[in-house]
Parts: C-alpha cells; sequence; structure tokens
C-alpha cells in the first residue's frame, strides 16, 4: 500500500482492504519490535523548527528546543538533562531515549526494592488478600460476639492495616519514583500513557493484586513496542478480563447453572477507547459480535488461580460478522483474536491512536494533518510506537511556537517535574503520592474505563489550582515529609538574580513581566537572610502560570 492510498484511506475513514491491513500486521508483528525506521536525523529538529515559523512566530531558539523536547519525552528536565541534550544533540538525545534497553537504570531497580508488595506475583497477592479478607470477617465476628459467660478476657480482635490499600499505596509510590529517577524517561511517559488508554481500577475486586504485574509485563513491556501487540496482552491480562467483567462472560445455555450470559462491557470499550474510537464507524450490533467473540476468554480463578484461560465450554461457536467482516464458524479462541487483529489493522484505529498520540505530546487539539501523517506511520509500520513517535518529533507542528508549554501539567508531572528540576532527595515518596492525589489524580484510582482525561480543563479548577499553589510552597519550605531539597546553589547577590537562577533552573525560559514583578514584590515585601530567599523564590515560581504548563 503506497502513502497516497493511505492517506485516503486514513482521512476518509474508509472501512476498505482490511484483509490487507490485517495481513500487514501478522506479517509485520515481529518486526514492530525492532527499529523498522531509520533513527532520527541529527539536524531533523532544527530543519522543522525553520518550517514551523511563520509571520510574527519566529522558530524557537535552541534553549527553546532543548527545554520543549525535555519537557516531552521526560516527566521534567534535570540539569544534567539539559546538558546531555547540548551534547549529543537533541536528536540523539531522543533516539537514546526510544532505545531505554540501553540506559543503565540501575539505581532505580535500588531505590524500587523498599516495595516489597510489587515484588510478589499476582497468586501470592491475591491469596494474601483473600486471606486477609477472611481474618477481617474473623475479627468482626468476635468484636460483636458476647464478653466469655466465665467473666474471662475476650479475645483481642484484629487491628492489622489493609493489604489492599497498602498495595495501592505502593503501587503509586513506584510510579512516582519511577517518574523522577528513571533516566528511561520516555518509557515512563508511555507506560503512563498507556496505561491511561487501557486503564483498570485498582480499587475494584481484587485489583490491587493484579495491577503490579499488568503494569509490568503488559503496559511497560509494551510501551514502545507495537501497537498490536499491546493490544493483545491487555485482551489476555486477568487485570483487564475482571475490570470489564468479559470473566463472566458466556454464551447463553437455557437451564444451565451459573448461566451468566454475555457481558457487553469489554467489547464495548474495546471498540470504543481501545481501538477505533467513538467514531470509528462501528455499530452497537458490532458490540454484541464482538462480545461473542470474546466469549471463553476468562480467569481460571480469580481469587486462587488468576491467569487467562479459554474454556471452550461457555463459547460462542456460531459465525459472527464484525465490521462488515464474516467470522467463520466453530474455531473458538480464534475467533476474538482475529477480532484483535482486525481492530488492529483498521484505518479508524490508526487515527484514533494516532490523534491521542499528537494530543500528549503536541497540543489538546492537534492539527489533523499531523494527526493523518501519524496514522499513515501507524498502518505502514503495522502499529510500530517508536516509528509514530519520530514522526510527530520530527514534525513542524512539534516544533512550533504554538506547541510551546501548550500542554497543562497534570498533578503527577507537576510534582514529578519539580522534583526532577530542583534535584530533590526523596526518602519517603508516600507524602508526594498523597499530594498527587489532592491536587487531583489519585493515581490508579479512576474508575472509569477512560482513564484521566488528557486536556487541559481537567487539571484547572479553582481547588486543584490552590493545591498546587499549596505544593509549591509547601516542598520549597521543606514541608513535605520524606523529600529534602539543597536550594543553596540557587542563592545569588541580590534577590533579581535569585529569581533569574531558580527560573532557569525550573526550565522557565521566558517569565512574563506580570510574573516577574509579582514574585520580587513579594521578596521585597518581606525580606528573608539571603539563604532563604531561594526557598522563597521557589515557593513562589512553582505556583507561577508558566510551570503549570510544559
Amino acid at each position: 500500500m503506497n502513502f497516497t492510498t493511505q492517506t485516503s484511506v486514513v482521512s476518509g475513514m474508509s472501512m476498505a482492504r482490511p484483509a490487507l491491513l490485517c495481513a500487514l500486521v501478522l506479517a509485520c508483528s515481529h518486526a514492530a519490535r525492532k527499529d523498522v525506521t531509520p533513527a532520527l536525523a541529527a539536524e531533523a529538529p532544527e530543519a522543522a523548527a525553520q518550517e514551523a515559523a511563520a509571520p510574527g512566530a519566529p522558530p524557537l531558539t535552541a534553549p527553546e528546543m532543548i527545554e520543549h523536547i525535555l519537557s516531552r519525552t521526560t516527566f521534567g528536565a534535570r540539569p544534567e538533562d539539559r546538558l546531555r541534550a547540548q551534547s549529543v544533540g537533541i536528536a540523539a538525545f531522543v533516539e537514546e531515549q526510544l532505545h531505554p534497553e540501553r540506559l543503565d537504570d540501575a539505581l532505580l531497580e535500588q531505590k524500587l526494592q523498599r516495595f516489597d508488595l510489587l515484588r510478589e506475583g499476582p497468586d501470592a497477592l491475591v491469596q494474601k488478600l483473600v486471606e486477609q479478607r477472611q481474618m477481617r470477617k474473623r475479627a468482626a465476628m468476635v468484636e460483636d460476639a458476647p464478653p466469655p459467660p466465665d467473666g474471662g478476657e475476650p479475645q483481642e480482635p484484629m487491628r492489622n492495616g489493609s493489604l489492599k490499600r497498602d498495595a495501592i499505596s505502593q503501587l503509586a509510590q513506584a510510579k512516582l519514583m519511577r517518574a523522577v529517577f528513571s533516566r528511561r524517561q520516555l518509557k515512563e511517559v508511555m507506560t503512563d500513557f498507556w496505561f491511561n488508554h487501557f486503564n483498570v481500577f485498582a480499587g475494584k475486586h481484587e485489583e490491587a493484586a493484579l495491577l503490579p504485574d499488568y503494569e509490568q509485563n503488559v503496559i511497560r513491556a509494551h510501551a514502545l513496542g507495537s501497537f498490536p501487540e499491546l493490544l493483545e496482552a491487555t485482551a489476555h491480562s486477568p487485570a483487564m478480563l475482571i475490570y470489564l467483567d468479559n470473566w463472566r462472560s458466556a454464551v447463553p445455555r437455557p437451564g444451565a447453572k451459573q448461566n451468566r450470559g454475555i457481558n457487553e462491557n469489554y467489547a464495548r470499550e474495546l471498540l470504543e477507547l481501545h481501538t477505533l474510537g467513538v467514531d470509528g464507524g462501528y455499530t452497537q450490533e458490532d458490540v454484541v459480535e464482538v462480545a461473542r467473540c470474546f466469549t471463553g476468554w476468562t480467569v481460571a480463578e480469580p481469587r486462587t488461580n488468576p491467569h487467562f484461560v479459554f474454556r471452550p465450554a461457555v463459547h460462542d461457536f456460531g459465525s459472527k460478522v464484525v465490521l462488515g467482516r464474516l467470522i467463520p464458524p466453530g474455531r473458538g479462541e480464534e475467533d476474538a483474536k482475529q477480532v484483535l487483529h482486525v481492530l488492529a489493522a483498521h484505518p479508524a484505529t490508526a487515527r484514533f491512536i494516532a490523534q491521542k498520540l499528537a494530543r500528549r505530546f503536541v497540543s489538546d487539539e492537534p492539527p489533523d494533518a499531523l494527526v493523518d501523517r501519524v496514522a499513515v506511520t501507524y498502518l505502514r509500520t503495522a502499529g510500530d510506537i517508536r516509528s509514530m513517535l519520530r514522526t510527530l518529533f520530527e514534525s513542524p507542528e512539534f516544533w512550533s511556537r504554538t506547541a510551546l508549554r501548550a500542554k497543562v501539567r497534570s498533578p503527577l508531572e507537576l510534582v514529578a517535574a519539580s522534583l526532577r528540576a530542583l534535584d530533590a532527595a526523596v526518602d519517603d515518596p508516600q507524602a508526594l503520592a498523597r499530594v498527587v492525589a489532592r491536587i487531583g489524580e489519585p493515581l490508579y484510582a479512576a474508575q472509569a474505563p477512560t482513564g484521566y482525561p488528557d486536556r487541559a480543563q481537567t487539571w484547572l479548577t479553582s481547588g486543584a489550582l490552590l493545591a498546587r499553589i499549596d505544593f509549591g510552597l509547601q516542598l520549597a519550605n521543606g514541608k513535605v515529609p520524606g523529600t529534602r531539597l539543597d536550594l543553596a546553589p540557587l542563592q545569588a547577590a541580590t534577590a533579581e538574580e535569585t529569581v533569574q537562577k531558580v527560573a532557569a533552573r525550573l526550565g522557565a525560559t521566558e517569565l512574563s513581566e506580570k510574573t516577574r514583578a509579582y514574585i520580587l514584590e513579594e521578596l521585597r515585601r518581606s525580606p528573608a537572610p539571603p539563604d532563604l530567599v531561594p526557598a522563597r523564590a521557589v515557593g513562589l515560581l512553582l505556583g507561577a502560570p508558566e510551570l503549570q504548563r510544559r
């Protein structure tokens, strides 16, 4: 298929040639795990920035380009990140991040050793959750029991904490530590992106025990690989099957015991949220047919053996038609696999994924032309994620002045970026995880399958803005438990010089005159000893409008 044909297919959302596209995915799925497109050319970012220039909008300067790429490929720039990008060049820096296996992350792994529950397998964690639930029931019975008739001492009730709560807390803390300390920053950015795309709510049933494996071996393992392989991995995941109730889905059999019937939840979200998008051209009948294809895709036993199994006894072996394509009768597990291949190869999926990537890396309303080009790359490379990112990072739209600081930082991004910029030492991230939740993004707690929206209005409520300002002040003044800052290197001879040094460290290359004047006025109004001025400047700047964006 040539580029001209692909572009017309993507723009028109045509359903033509699904068989050819499906074959393309099958043929290239293995290659998609490797580099299937050339590395970024050294001159590509600068050339794209020049191409993006327009009257009244000059090309980004070299410092602006470095801040921009770091704001998109990392959770925030550390001083050494700027030095690295300056030293090797932007294109080479991006290629390093696109190949995380080449970056040593031993320091992070050492920091993650404290999270003992995350090292447990899903079997052991589920068993512990079930045992604790049973112990709590027995403890409740003891508390409700009448006193012993002989006047003896009543049995001491159980007072231990919640394993489920602890597991979710460790997940959130580990996510923060990865965002702050991993050298494989783009991989962590993409892990966050894909987890949100394939969201699973930690509070449902035993999901807290399944999420460590889901995030590590499903999402993170495929974060920079092949979208079709990532899609299939999520479809097989017990965490997803339980979250969207597909493990209960079974062909209706009159008279059978525990006849639950077909459940459409996973089928609907697979079409609407995971692949085609709400405007992807599917119908309610397609939802029903996809649900029939996925009957029998279940979990051996959620509370004792949480692993994927296919149960022929509850599968619908009849023929189905999905998006106009016949699914032959009598095949079993292959029905759903064929559906996944058809969906992964569909032009609507290509455009839906391209749009979400462009929204994450460029702006809330990315240009259609850019989305179309990324979708073409998706189809040409069978959904290779690295290749789509290269298309973004070499595009004029990415390097345009309108894309600079066009995205509002999520609470996780704000906290991680602040810690990275200030080279914070984090001895215990529990308080930081609570801060992220208080600002508006409790990690792993998005209940809806949509995850958290990737748009500015999600994060800019009045209450959230006040919480952001409070976080900056608390962090700067050493009031966040478990986190330490060394701000002495930011001290300067005058308040103006201190503000300039702090702004540069935080990546605020261009402070507005209004912001600068306000901060200097606050520093003058309440004079502080010279060694405390950096902390005051940091606290004020972290709450400034410029620092809420990336």
